[in-house]
């Protein structure tokens, strides 16, 4: 059994996250949970204005979506009354959650004026996997997948089978990107947690790359649009990489991934 959790507001775009989480697994022994914390704050999303109790409209929304999950899942709801983390931790330990759907009302879910958001929060407090779903995206089951490395730091089994699992149920392609500066010779350790990706993926589509001589923002867009990629990958544990991917300034109005890409992070 499959246990995914999202967190909702009431807002058009949380119901779109819902109904994509929904969409992306369609396999039976799946149990979605709805979350709703009182502390979550409407006033970002002018749609999210609750007309009825939050009580009745968590229980709305269920029956709504009881409607369109697939045969042999289930879906229930979650309501806690105090801190946002503190529930969602409780609700993730208590319900052996496999991953955390979640979005925003913001149109860059990165952007500056988000560093003391939900989503920051969700990805550096809480130890498990999370798939963010920007308010551009049109869910679609991916087909082009990268993960973003740079090698500087040693794998485990479990988060790599996270992803390894993700790249077989929706039969994608995974590319290996590695941002780099200078160029992509790789030092000793570094083709040690190379081999052992290539290793761990050796049953699924994949491939190597390496983009040099850009900014990460710029050398990910070039990437992203070069291989049409469809969703992101990060290990949360590379904060060097997370940093500069997830929360950097957009890249400009017209081009910036951060809108419409999107990602899937994974904790060592």
């Amino acid at each position: 059994m499959k246990h995914i959790l999202i967190p909702v507001d009431f807002s058009s775009q949380s119901w779109n996250t819902a109904l994509c989480a929904i969409n992306l697994y369609k396999s039976p022994r799946v149990r979605f949970y709805l979350f709703f914390s009182e502390e979550l704050d409407y006033s970002t999303d002018r749609e999210a204005i609750i007309c009825e109790p939050p009580t009745q409209q968590l229980t709305s929304w269920i029956k709504k979506l009881d409607k369109v999950i697939a045969g042999g899942q289930t879906i229930e709801p979650l309501r806690w009354k105090s801190d946002f983390i503190g529930g969602m931790r409780k609700a993730v330990a208590d319900n052996h959650i496999d991953l955390i759907v979640m979005s925003t009302s913001y149109p860059n879910i990165f952007c500056d004026v988000l560093k003391g958001s939900h989503v920051r929060e969700v990805i550096t407090r809480l130890k498990c996997p999370v798939l963010i779903v920007p308010r551009e995206f049109h869910c679609k089951s991916p087909e082009q997948v990268v993960l973003i490395t740079d090698y500087n730091f040693n794998h485990r089994a479990e988060p790599t089978s996270v992803i390894n699992n993700f790249i077989k149920r929706t039969s994608a392609h995974l590319n290996i990107l590695q941002l780099s500066k200078t160029g992509n010779a790789l030092s000793e350790t570094q083709q040690t947690n190379k081999t052992f990706l290539q290793t761990s993926f050796h049953d699924i589509p994949h491939s190597f790359h390496f983009v040099m001589e850009r900014t990460m923002d710029e050398a990910l867009q070039f990437f992203v649009d070069v291989q049409q990629v469809d969703l992101v990958v990060l290990f949360a544990k590379n904060i060097n990489l997370s940093e500069n991917v997830l929360f950097s300034p957009a890249l400009s109005e017209e081009k910036d991934y951060h809108k419409n890409i999107p990602f899937l992070i994974v904790h060592e």
